[in-house]
């Protein structure tokens, strides 16, 4: 049967007949003024056993005499409208290598190692008494005592301190039994239970036997945990300062603040917070409605003067670009995320540093770039009370399907515009056309917003697949509409040269215009243009190169892209532009409005397509090139061939954007020489030019093209001794060889043929100017 001291008896038989509460309040009683002439029973204090002994009623320090630290500890529950009371005597003046400390609470025996609780410092170098806070190894003074209040060559000094319910700690001393004097106060709750209570000495070797103790009394009542477990985003990260220089009004260190958002009583013991790569163990309880301020043991004592701040070893450095942090329950649940950025200041001053970022609606948390902003606050923000940019941003809508974007042959991309459940959806909750089954399904880091899709079996190249998402919820729990819950994809394969090719330009905007270039996909390929560029070209090397992407974006097989830095204004000079195939990037190589070079350059450096540019290409009928654009006429001839570029129709508004080119032609005909067309009107036609292509077995021609009046005379040499390919063209304008327009009328294409062998060969098409008048 166990022994109880006196005043232990007396209680448990007062309050025998109430409730279990009680009975605790009994059991974190603790008196001991070893009269018994022991510290082994009635109670039982254990530690460095060997260097203690009780004599004469007082619990001495009896220790060899080498420098080193002695303890003793007894079990005690006491926390809540606690009283704390005892005597030191020390003998000899304290320092930095002699002082004493009395664990009030403690939540491990070992008083020496680490621990969490409170403990009385008694002497020291400024021979005061003072009330600390431990948490881990890291020890921390709380309420600063009155200097010297311990100088004296025999220091037998009384010491009290009391706690309510809600932390409020008091410390008072009696140096001169005259009666106890406040020494401070402070509210910290970050320890609320115990476990025991305890005597440190540390001594030099001349001072292993100066220290004494007597009349032990604590009394109180033991925590009860009125907590629930913390749910997903039950609290959550409200402030961040990751750049406190230059200073405007809050201490020069970095702190993140958090808020209980639920109705429950949270206990925060053993919470990460962390980064990924430093980790912070938190402590306290947090009530509803409540924020907290988390910072460095360090700096913890400069945020006191703002709101409640728990101090933890190891606090994260928050990256001023942006970071990713977490907070977690001691069970490891994720209980809140966010991945910020220096782009949520939304203000270029305040992102400079000295303002921290505020989240706007705690009511939504999961809001990311658009619910946080700069503090509005004087001081540079607000820690530990409501933000200065509180402002309700409901979240009614559910997520939005951006793009599925396969990443291998088995593996697909996911991304969604906003945060999802920290859940990992359902298998079924992606449906693939062509069918092929999901085999998992995980988010791809921290933002939540990519989901990574394995698939059972391969895709096909050059196969168009649609996906339908459905039972996929946002942060805040709204589902995914049908609406928004669709996307294409297809396998991408890489470019060879002239797969995309260069089908339009415009250098010489009008003043109210934008530049622009229009590629086209010649090939049966889906294509990714991610980390392609447009550049200049000069003499096989790229200068000047912009960037059209970086994420995944896959031109379709025979589409048309647009790239320009405006698409507004694009669309406001030539409203038959094509809107779903304007892409804005934010440069373009420079384009002389003269002459110059523009190229297409894949991710990996190489020129897919380049096009040297001249005004001279223009149609010699244009009095102003001004606003009009240089068109392809042919995706499979040669683009750097001068005949195969022509100046956009004044039917077609002078430029195409993103539809077919107004000078485009189709395959050729099976004869070996055509016309097309046959009828055309200069300048303002449609078309306004014609062509006359050749087709042979073999190159090696060397041609003469003239064109022949009614009259059999010459009006215009169109090639003479050209060397041909197998298969090309020449083209007419309509123009004279003094440039002036040829008259409305029937004229001849002659076109003369010479082999490498001496045949000749020579062929005779008609052609008509027609005229509108």
């Amino acid at each position: 049967m166990p022994r109880f001291s006196r005043a232990q008896i007396i209680c448990c038989l007062i309050t025998s007949c109430l409730t279990i509460v009680y009975a605790y309040d009994c059991a974190a009683q603790v008196t001991d003024n070893f009269i018994d002439g022991n510290f082994t029973v009635n109670p039982v204090w254990t530690g460095t056993d060997s260097k203690f002994l009780v004599q004469n009623g007082v619990l001495k320090l009896k220790a060899p005499a080498v420098t080193e630290t002695a303890y003793l500890s007894t079990p005690s529950q006491a926390i809540n409208n606690a009283s704390w009371e005892f005597l030191v005597t020390i003998t000899g003046s304290t320092s930095s290598a002699n002082y004493a400390d009395v664990y009030l609470v403690a939540d491990e025996a070992a008083l020496t190692g680490p621990l969490n609780g409170y403990f009385v410092r008694i002497g020291n170098t400024t021979d005061e008494v003072s009330l600390y806070q431990q948490t881990g190894t890291t020890k921390t003074k709380i309420i600063d005592g009155v200097d010297a209040r311990v100088n004296q060559a025999l220091a037998n000094i009384r010491v009290k301190v009391t706690r309510d319910a809600n932390g409020a700690w008091q410390l008072f001393s009696d140096a001169t039994a005259s009666g106890y004097v406040p020494e401070g106060s402070v509210t910290n709750n970050d320890t609320f239970s115990s476990a025991y209570f305890g005597i440190v000495c540390v001594y030099s070797a001349t001072r292993s036997n100066d220290y004494a103790f007597d009349d032990v009394v604590v009394s109180g009542t033991p925590y009860v945990d009125p907590s629930q477990p913390a749910d997903y985003k039950d609290v959550i990260i409200t402030e961040i300062f990751p750049d406190p220089s230059p200073v405007i009004g809050l201490p020069d260190a970095e702190f993140i603040e958090v808020f209980n958002r639920s109705e429950k009583i949270i206990n925060l013991a053993g919470w990460k917070f962390t980064d990924g790569s430093s980790t912070a163990t938190l402590s306290g309880m947090l009530n509803p409605g409540e924020y907290r301020i988390i910072s460095s043991t360090s700096t913890a004592s400069e945020f006191s003067t703002f709101g409640v701040v728990t101090g933890v070893a190891n606090f994260p450095t928050l990256n001023n670009s942006g970071d990713n942090l977490e907070l977690r329950r001691k069970d490891d649940l994720l209980i809140d995320r966010v991945s910020y950025s220096d782009s949520w200041y939304r203000d270029e001053d305040k992102k400079q540093g000295g303002y921290t970022l505020e989240l706007i609606d705690p009511g939504n948390p999961c809001g990311e770039g658009d619910n946080w902003i700069a503090s509005d606050a004087s001081k540079g923000g607000t820690p530990g009370a409501e933000n200065s940019v509180l402002e309700s941003k409901p979240d009614l809508t559910g997520p939005h399907l951006i793009s599925v974007v396969p990443a291998s042959e088995t593996t697909l991309l996911a991304k969604f515009n906003e945060k999802l459940l920290a859940d990992v959806p359902a298998l079924t909750a992606f449906q693939l056309t062509p069918a092929i089954d999901i085999r998992s399904l995980r988010f791809t880091d921290a933002t939540l917003t990519t989901l990574e899709l394995t698939l059972a079996e391969s895709l096909q190249p050059r196969t168009r697949y649609s996906v339908l998402v459905q039972a996929v919820f946002d942060c805040n729990g709204n589902e995914i509409h049908v609406e928004s819950a669709t996307a294409s994809f297809a396998l991408p394969e890489l470019a060879e040269e002239h797969d995309l090719i260069i089908n339009e330009i415009l250098f010489n905007p009008r003043p109210t215009g934008v530049d622009f270039v229009e590629v086209y996909n010649n090939s049966d390929k889906y294509i990714s243009l991610k980390n392609w560029s447009v550049s200049n070209y000069v003499d096989g090397a790229v200068l000047n190169a912009k960037i059209i992407s970086n994420e995944d974006f896959l031109l379709a097989p025979h589409m048309y892209l647009v790239l320009t830095e405006d698409k507004n204004v694009l669309q406001g000079e030539y409203v038959r532009a094509t809107e779903e195939n304007i892409f804005v990037v934010d440069d373009l190589p420079s384009l002389n409005d003269d002459e110059g070079t523009v190229a297409l350059i894949d991710g990996m450096g190489n020129a897919i397509d380049f096009f040297s540019y001249s005004d001279d290409y223009h149609t010699v009928f244009l009095n102003n090139d001004e606003g009009v654009s240089l068109e392809r006429i042919s995706a499979n001839a040669a683009t750097n061939d001068r005949a195969n570029w022509q100046s956009a129709s004044s039917a077609s508004g002078f430029a195409t954007p993103g539809y077919i080119n107004s000078n485009a032609r189709g395959e050729m005909l099976a004869d070996r020489v055509t016309v097309d067309p046959e009828i055309f009107e200069p300048v303002d036609g449609q078309p306004s030019f014609t062509q006359i292509h050749y087709n042979f077995q073999s190159g090696g021609y060397v041609a003469n093209v003239k064109v022949l009046d009614g009259q059999g005379r010459q009006v215009k040499q169109l090639a003479n001794n050209a060397l041909l390919g197998t298969t090309g063209f020449f083209r007419w304008d309509g123009d004279t060889e003094d440039g002036t327009r040829a008259r409305t009328g029937y004229y001849t294409i002659w076109i003369e043929v010479f082999g490498a062998k001496g045949s000749v060969e020579s062929f005779r098409k008609r052609v008509i100017i027609g005229s509108s008048f």
